[in-house]
């Protein structure tokens, strides 16, 4: 391997609460006015880490984490897990939040193992939310062999779930179980005038979500977006079986977003990886008072225009065709601790933003093998009296250099 290249985003969500007599704030403006910070149920939000490998041997669901807390009163709950899993045979591997034995609000990223010629360890992120009555609950990260495909895989050490109670951002939720309709698009085709380069807002794309957030605060708020779900080849289009590199992306009021903004997410569906993956994106915008933002969840494929003419692969069409399943999109909006880490300058559009992480070769311009690189920073004031509880989340894509 000549690098390892990494291309990376880190956002920051928080809440601030409550009002005096514990009441907690509902809407960012009444923090301004409380006479203090009190915990309220917040206290009851966890991060839970795994110590250690767990194997998963079948169909059987097998709880991975688990949190269980009391609401004295109707609260929402954010739930996030990110991790990694890997094969031990050749399954597909299914991970799922559970939140009292229900599954149905959970994003569910699959894995099929079983599909590819080379299995190797992927990452894998699940989404859930809810709003749940006073009383005990219990939340669980899950996972199992797809019925399809049984066999036996692993659930890497480090992999974790955040727990979120009472989130003073407001939540806008949206998804679907079932799958999406057929991405097949076309972004080289120079005889019919299509030729989709690096940072071109012509991307074609399809819509598979979208829901509105507004600021009603009256001051700047931020919005995070956050999408998961699984990715699989659909069809055969007559272009290398219908396999290549899936693009999955958040486009803000209908247009590309930049670096800044969002990252985008690549899975390469092909035999020589798999032919289904977990998929993931993630944005965040600022939201002036009043201003409102139509997030978009967009399929598309990586494109290799006249501008990668010069590439090992050269300039030729993504002849990807497929689709996505079991989706959630979550925006956090107008939460008071919130920032974002983007890496290297803002980039309109852009699918090729990577830096070198690391060299077995000595290639130029990399740091050697095992050297810890920071891909993004940013410091987060808290403010004096704020109960402590801020969840962290990053983003990144990994490749191998192989040429």
């Amino acid at each position: 391997m000549r690098g390892a290249w990494l291309a990376a985003w880190l956002w920051t969500l928080a809440s601030l609460l409550p009002l005096p007599a514990r009441a907690c704030a509902e809407r960012g403006f009444q923090v301004l006015f409380a006479d203090g910070l009190e915990d309220c149920q917040r206290d009851q939000s966890r991060f839970v880490r795994l110590a250690n490998d767990r194997q998963i041997d079948g169909t059987s669901a097998v709880v991975v984490l688990s949190h269980g807390f009391t609401l004295s009163s109707a609260a929402p709950v954010l739930i996030v897990a990110d991790g990694r899993y890997f094969p031990l045979d050749a399954p597909a591997g299914s991970i799922r939040i559970r939140i009292n034995g229900d599954e149905s609000a959970s994003s569910v990223p699959i894995t099929d193992w079983g599909s590819s010629q080379r299995p190797m360890m992927h990452a894998f992120n699940v989404l859930a939310s809810a709003t749940l009555p006073a009383g005990n609950h219990l939340v669980e990260l899950v996972a199992s062999a797809h019925p399809s495909r049984p066999g036996r895989f692993m659930v890497g050490a480090g992999s974790g779930m955040s727990v979120l109670v009472q989130p003073y951002s407001q939540l806008t939720v949206s998804g679907f179980d079932a799958a999406s309709p057929i991405i097949d698009v076309t972004t080289y085709d120079p005889a019919n005038g299509i030729d989709v380069i690096e940072g071109a807002l012509d991307r074609p794309f399809l819509n598979l979500l979208q829901h509105r957030v507004g600021n009603r605060s009256g001051r700047p708020v931020w919005s995070v977006g956050m999408v998961s779900g699984r990715g699989f080849n659909a069809c055969n289009n007559g272009i290398d079986n219908g396999f290549g590199d899936a693009l999955l992306g958040l486009f803000g009021n209908g247009i590309c977003q930049g670096t800044e903004n969002a990252a985008w997410s690549v899975n390469d569906l092909h035999p020589d990886a798999e032919l289904q993956g977990a998929m993931m994106a993630h944005s965040v915008h600022a939201l002036q008072p009043g201003e409102d933002l139509d997030l978009v969840l967009a399929g598309s494929e990586l494109a290799f225009g006249s501008d990668q003419g010069g590439s090992s692969s050269g300039a030729h069409e993504n002849g990807v065709c497929w689709a996505m399943g079991n989706v959630r999109m979550i925006s956090a909006t107008g939460g008071t601790v919130a920032g974002r880490a983007p890496t290297g300058p803002n980039r309109l559009c852009s699918t090729y933003t990577w830096r070198c992480v690391g060299t077995t070769e000595g290639t130029p311009g990399c740091p050697a093998a095992g050297t810890d690189v920071v891909l993004a920073s940013a410091q987060v004031p808290v403010p004096a009296g704020h109960d402590g509880i801020v969840l962290f989340n990053a983003r990144t894509r990994i490749k191998a250099d192989n040429g």
